[in-house]
């Protein structure tokens, strides 16, 4: 059976992630131009609560961001409608911003339930991930959202996977500074 190099992985993971992004600023277009309800002539069903929260994701997103795009609007309405509010919506966005574990798994798993696999004489076929998955090695992650989920939720995140793997972060964050104050 030929195995999945973990490096294939991401990069299905990447591409998931990536069309998961695009599919949801399509729906965003659709719906009014990535405004509100209100701003497209509709009715915003928004709660002030909901609102801050996204406000407050949106703004902890944005801090991250360097150069002149953390200060544009298609920025901030990116970020607002790709993230936040979907987050927001499935109760992953804490009163101050910070997101729950649950958004950074939820991406992982969906782009991950299956993976391919063949043998030298056999036919590609589909199997959980899992079974792929090698113990041991460097297992890199896709930090991005793990900078804005709370830290203690990041910290039992990684010693989880730290009992299989070696973790690094995509973006050379060292794994002991991930995670939100919250």
């Amino acid at each position: 059976m030929v195995r999945v190099q973990p490096g294939e992985l991401a990069d299905s993971r990447e591409l998931a992630v990536r069309t998961w992004l695009a599919i949801a600023l399509l729906v965003v277009a659709l719906a009014g131009c990535g405004g509100t309800g209100t701003e497209a002539g509709g009715t915003d069903h928004r709660s002030s609560a909901a609102s801050d929260r996204i406000e407050r994701c949106t703004e902890r997103f944005l801090e991250r961001v360097q150069g002149e795009d953390a200060s544009t609007e298609e920025t901030r309405r990116y970020v607002e409608a790709t993230y936040c509010a979907p987050f927001a919506e499935r109760g992953w966005v804490y009163e101050d911003g910070t997101l729950s574990i649950a958004a950074h798994t939820w991406l992982i798993e969906g782009s991950s339930e299956e993976c391919a696999s063949a043998g030298a004489d056999e036919p590609a076929q589909t199997v959980p991930c899992e079974e792929l998955e090698p113990t041991g090695g460097i297992q890199v992650l896709d930090c991005a959202i793990l900078h804005q989920v709370r830290r203690s939720e990041v910290r039992v995140y990684l010693e989880q996977l730290q009992r299989k793997h070696e973790v690094e972060c995509d973006d050379g964050t060292p794994v002991g500074e991930l995670g939100a104050s919250g």
